[in-house]
């Protein structure tokens, strides 16, 4: 959803492990594991098991991991793997101190008197993500859910789980949620609504949002505290206050950041993070004030706990950060300090991989991020951290290019510098150096890029809730741009190949997350930089949904890959010559494809790719193909002409 990022820039060497793996094509060795992250995406606050206040904190990683922390010290109590999930958006205590995950599609349950963590199972078979949970005054869990925006029910005392069904028809989200007086508050997205939910009736009604906020994205945040509403929206980041006596919207707060708003305090307060800063909101009085205590930048929850050292007296304010620093602010003294919660980072998957100028292979991780370099001389990994999830990136002869998810972010890092990229500074970061973004032509995740004649050129999908992807022209040399919107109307660009002038790309009738699809056939395309407009437009495979992988072989042809069949087109007759399904693949049950086909030619005159998890070898010659590994994603070739992809975790090499 959103993008995360680390606030200290780190690096860190990882060990190799010597080939596990032979073929009669070739050896497969195990690389290492480029990404680590601590990740926090949720916490809440309680009693943990030795009686002392705890934050409980779930980390990014394969497993996800819940961490209990002493809130006092920092000190860990106890790690519990979260098996079967990867992250986790919401967690809270129940009124008799459990606490409650909701992890992947799972929800879980930790006891702190046993210090045990028991699986409930999946929420709802229909749902893929848990967002925000609450829990009423009798124990009972309620969360949101994506991808048909329905809200579930847990009775701790039947163990079973309700389904309400969906809140608003058509929206896949809903994102955040609270209580009051027995009635489900529901904040829903790609398209903002506020929904107000009674379980006894299942009667639905819609709060209408202020008439300057019905085109926002996300009602991203949902707090209730005592009779007032908190939704903060997205993209604005604004937070709306909503009197649920009156039945009235009574103030508006721009710049405030997610995710909470602290449970009230002393004096009637309630506080929030508003442009890296802590403000106080005083519930009678809708008085705004800044507390002066700053670099607040990615707030998990708020709590309160009793730290009784000087300057420290009666209850202070926490909230832990996505790295898992934590900090605490005494609002009677106005002190503060930031301490550091002893966990460990996790393995996290890999997003994307690509060969450097340098002829090293680079990665990127999901969805925390990082940033990572294969020597391919030295055998070695190193390991960045304070860089966001990058869709995809290509290199030209100096630089390597990176598109970075959210807002269609595109920066160019040069691997004869060293490394400096700053997560709480990102636009004062020179390497790898921000250039653009996307995000005010509703762009949001480049994946198609080329090159070529001092040109990058970048395929983009649009934002949440959005239709109609872009093609981005920009000048190598001065960084200028030009974007194309709807290049292929209602489509997104998630293949491109540039030759003799032309740029040919591949669309995907899928938009952003949130919104149903309007096309049914993928396209393939020629945009011509000079004329600066779309030439010539094609269905290349008809009943396809995506064209993944484009690629020149040496007689001029242009091929083209979905998940599972592969096109071969005459550029001058501008012609499909010929089709073939390499792998079986049924489009019945995908959400959305934005990527998963790779093609790339080698000097043998073979092709070299992967999709549907095999990589493969295709002879454009006599149109067979091999099957060089069964599980194998993404792909990318050294100057060598060894083969590169992932596991989970975990970067490969094919050795030929």
């Amino acid at each position: 959803m959103k993008r995360f990022v680390f606030l200290l820039v780190l690096t860190m060497l990882v060990p190799l492990i010597s080939p596990i793996t032979t073929h009669a094509a070739g050896v497969v060795e195990k690389l290492g594991t480029p990404h680590y992250s601590i990740g926090i995406l949720s916490t809440t606050y309680g009693t943990g098991p030795n009686g002392e206040e705890a934050i409980f904190a779930v980390s990014n990683g394969n497993p996800a991991m819940l961490n209990v922390i002493d809130a006092k010290t920092g000190t860990k109590i106890s790690v519990h793997p979260l098996e079967g999930a990867s992250q986790a958006w919401g967690a809270v205590t129940d009124p008799f101190g459990s606490v409650y995950i909701a992890g992947g599609a799972n929800l879980y349950l930790y006891h702190p008197d046993v210090d045990q963590v028991e699986n409930l199972g999946k929420a709802l078979s229909t749902e893929s993500t848990l967002w925000h949970i609450k829990s009423d005054e009798e124990g009972r869990i309620y969360g949101g859910t994506f991808p048909n925006g329905k809200i579930f029910m847990y009775d701790p005392a039947t163990k079973e789980f309700t389904d309400y069904g969906p809140m608003v028809e058509g929206e896949q989200y809903s994102r955040s949620l609270d209580l009051y007086k027995g009635k489900v508050y529901v904040g829903m997205g790609a398209h903002a609504h506020l929904i107000k939910f009674d379980p006894a009736t299942n009667e639905k009604e819609e709060i209408p949002l202020p008439e300057s906020y019905q085109n926002e994205k996300f009602v991203y945040d949902l707090d209730i505290i005592k009779h007032y509403m908190f939704a903060r929206l997205t993209d604005s980041s604004t937070l709306l206050v909503y009197d649920l006596r009156k039945k009235e919207w009574i103030d508006e707060i721009p710049g405030v950041k997610g995710v909470k708003v602290s449970p009230a305090g002393p004096k009637n307060l309630v506080y929030f993070n508003k442009q890296n800063e802590v403000y106080s909101y005083d519930l009678k009085t809708q008085e705004l004030t800044p507390t002066g205590f700053k670099d607040t930048w990615s707030n998990k929850g708020f709590g309160w706990i009793h730290l009784d050292e000087p300057g420290f007296r009666g209850p202070s304010l926490t909230s832990m950060l996505f790295n898992g620093t934590y900090w605490v602010y005494n609002p009677k003294s106005g002190q503060s300090k930031m301490m550091q919660a002893q966990m460990e980072g996790q393995p996290i998957s890999i997003q994307s991989i690509g060969a450097g100028p340098d002829g090293n292979i680079y990665t990127s991780g999901y969805l925390s991020g990082g940033f990572a370099k294969y020597s391919v001389t030295d055998n070695k990994i190193t390991s960045f951290s304070g860089f966001g999830q990058a869709e995809n990136m290509i290199s030209t002869d100096k630089y390597l290019y990176l598109g970075v998810y959210t807002g269609g972010v595109i920066y160019r890092y040069d691997p004869d510098l060293p490394y400096d990229h700053d997560a709480s500074k990102v636009d004062e970061a020179t390497n790898p150096k921000k250039l653009f973004s996307l995000k005010e032509y509703d762009q949001d995740r480049p994946f198609g890029m080329a090159e070529g004649d001092g040109k990058v050129f970048f395929g983009t999908v649009p934002t949440y809730g959005k239709l109609g992807g872009a093609l981005t022209v920009m000048d190598e040399a001065t960084s200028s741009y030009e974007v194309y919107r709807n290049v292929v109307e209602n489509q997104s660009v998630i293949s491109l190949h540039y030759k003799n002038g032309l740029v040919y790309g591949g669309t995907s009738v899928s938009g952003g997350l949130g919104i149903t699809p309007t096309e049914t056939e993928a396209k393939l395309f020629i945009f011509d930089p000079a004329k600066k407009e779309k030439i010539y437009e094609t269905i290349p495979l008809p009943g396809e949904k995506g064209i993944g992988a484009l690629a020149f072989d040496d007689a001029g042809n242009l091929w083209g890959m979905s998940p599972g069949k592969i096109f071969k087109f005459d550029p001058l007759t501008r012609e499909v010559v010929q089709t073939k399904e390499l792998f079986p693949f049924s489009w019945s049950g995908v959400g959305h494809y934005w990527r998963g086909a790779f093609l790339q030619l080698d000097t043998d005159g073979n092709f070299y790719g992967s999709t549907l998890g095999k990589l493969f070898k295709f002879n454009p010659t006599t149109w067979e193909v091999e099957i060089l590994n069964n599980d194998a994603a993404l792909f990318a070739k050294d100057r060598n002409g060894n083969l590169y992809f992932s596991r989970g975790t975990d970067l490969y090499r094919y050795v030929r």
